[in-house]
C-alpha cells in the first residue's frame, strides 16, 4: 500500500472526520512531488480523497484540479472511463459544489471538441 494512500486512510476515518483542513494537506503535500505532474496512482489518491471527504481546504483544491484537469486532458479528449471519474467525483458528496462547477467549466472550455457523451454530463451537472 502507498504512503499516500495510508494517510487518506488516517485522514479520512469514517464516522469521526471526513475533512481535509490545512495541517491535513501539510501531510499530503509532503508525500507528493515538489515539481511536476503527480503520478497516476498518487492522482487516483487524490481523486479518492477529494470524493469521500465532505470538506476540503482551499489548498487542497488548488493542487487538486490542475492536476486532474492536466491528466485528463493528457491526450486531448475525455475517455468514458474519465469521464466516470468526473461524475464520481460531482455526486459522490451529494451535489455538485462552486469549485467543481468551475473546474467543469474549465475542462470544458480546454476540450477541443467535446464529445456528446461529455457535452450531455456538462449540461446536466450545471442544472444540478
Amino acid at each position: 500500500m502507498s504512503k499516500l494512500r495510508e494517510l487518506k486512510d488516517q485522514i479520512l476515518n469514517e464516522g469521526v472526520d471526513l475533512q481535509i483542513d490545512e495541517a491535513d494537506w501539510a501531510r499530503i503535500r509532503a508525500l507528493l512531488p515538489e515539481t511536476g505532474e503527480p503520478s497516476r496512482d498518487d492522482l487516483r489518491v487524490l481523486l479518492d480523497m477529494r470524493t469521500e471527504a465532505r470538506v476540503v481546504c482551499p489548498a487542497f483544491d488548488s493542487y487538486f484540479f490542475p492536476a486532474f484537469k492536466a491528466n485528463l486532458l493528457a491526450d486531448g479528449k475525455i475517455s468514458t472511463t474519465e469521464q466516470f471519474e468526473i461524475l464520481r467525483m460531482l455526486y459522490s458528496g451529494g451535489g455538485i459544489d462552486a469549485t467543481e462547477r468551475r473546474f467543469l467549466q474549465d475542462l470544458r472550455r480546454a476540450l477541443r471538441e467535446p464529445s456528446p457523451e461529455f457535452e450531455a454530463m456538462y449540461k446536466q451537472a450545471m442544472r444540478d
